[in-house]
């Protein structure tokens, strides 16, 4: 199945299923940016997994990826029992294997579809030692399948653990994978190795940045000298204190980008989760920076007021109380223009 067609899929389940709730019940809602990050992946398995982040229910995903399942039948689709068996684990018939049908076919051909099922994604690993464990929790970290700031126990085979590993084995899956190499564990440490190799990104790319829009900021402009002086600001004011506005907002925004991108993960060992080394890694990190440079939160608002009252300081000291009185004889001729005949 081609990405784009998986992905149009999961869509017409995500809208079906949300026509069906009644008021008050929670939809499925992907923002403009997760969507958009989803729809830009190359392959499936990845876009698999940011549906599975973005909290989209795996019993969709299945839907979405079963290609013998016509969405003209989703209708007669029993989504409670579903649904059940994602959450709670109940018994379906027949083995429940991870990321193909059973009836599908690998590109390496029927010598390799001896396919990982549900069941051995605990069977074939839990019992491996903590040390083992903790190796392979540490791929997925460098991976950016696992989270660090996840509830997992290092060196135990946990739900987050196994959610994270089903990818891996999802992927060896729809690959092919031989009996021997179902024992040997060969391919899912291939596979779990190019994915440590390349990282899926924590941080979506940061948008383009767009500045404060030009009305919005004349008009906060303008408030300020009608309320301070009462008159408008001359041309020149205007530009000055705009582009203290604009600049301070672009300096924002580069802040923000910065900060995520210190936030990044350093690599894992399996030591280091067993020593409890990482704690919550990112917003430590993001602390440690802010505090060693003295960053502050930059307020364009607050920059361009700064500003202002630098500006106007020589003139409202020389109009002294007679800018007082302007302003309070205009406040009565408001009032009284107000009120009815």
């Amino acid at each position: 199945m081609e990405t784009q067609i998986f992905i149009d899929r999961i869509i017409e389940i995500i809208a079906y299923f949300n026509s069906t709730k009644q008021a008050g019940e929670n939809k499925i809602t992907l923002q403009p940016e997760e969507f958009a990050t989803i729809n830009a992946t190359q392959d499936i398995n990845t876009a698999q997994q940011y549906l599975l982040a973005y909290d989209v229910p795996s019993y969709m995903v299945s839907m979405a990826l079963d290609e013998n399942f016509s969405l003209e039948e989703i209708g007669t689709y029993d989504a409670s029992m579903a649904q059940a068996v994602a959450e709670f684990g109940m018994e379906q018939e027949g083995p429940s294997y991870l990321g193909v049908t059973s009836d599908y076919v690998s590109p390496r051909g029927e010598a390799a579809t001896d396919y990982y099922t549900s069941n051995e994604l605990i069977t074939l690993f839990a019992g491996k030692n903590e040390e083992e464990i903790a190796g392979i929790q540490a791929q997925l970290i460098n991976a950016g399948i696992l989270e660090i700031d996840e509830k997992f126990l290092a060196g135990d085979w946990g739900d987050t653990t196994q959610r994270a590993m089903s990818y891996v084995l999802g992927t060896v899956n729809r690959r092919g994978v031989t009996e021997a190499e179902k024992l040997d564990g060969s391919e899912w440490r291939l596979a779990l190795a190019e994915y440590e190799l390349n990282p899926i990104d924590k941080y979506p790319e940061e948008g383009a940045y767009l500045p404060p829009d030009y009305q919005s900021v004349a008009n906060t402009i303008t408030g300020w000298f009608k309320r301070g002086l009462n008159r408008d600001p001359q041309p020149y004011e205007m530009k000055l204190l705009a582009n203290t506005i604009y600049s301070e907002s672009q300096q924002a925004y580069q802040q923000n980008v910065d900060l995520n991108q210190f936030a990044e993960q350093e690599e894992v060992s399996a030591g280091g989760l067993l020593a409890g080394e990482y704690g919550n890694y990112s917003n430590e990190n993001v602390q440690s920076k802010i505090d060693e440079e003295g960053l502050t939160q930059i307020d364009p608002v607050a920059a361009g007021q700064f500003q202002f009252n630098n500006i106007i300081k020589d003139e409202k000291g020389r109009l002294g109380e007679n800018i007082d009185i302007r302003n309070t004889r205009a406040s009565i001729y408001r009032s009284l223009a107000q009120q009815p005949n």
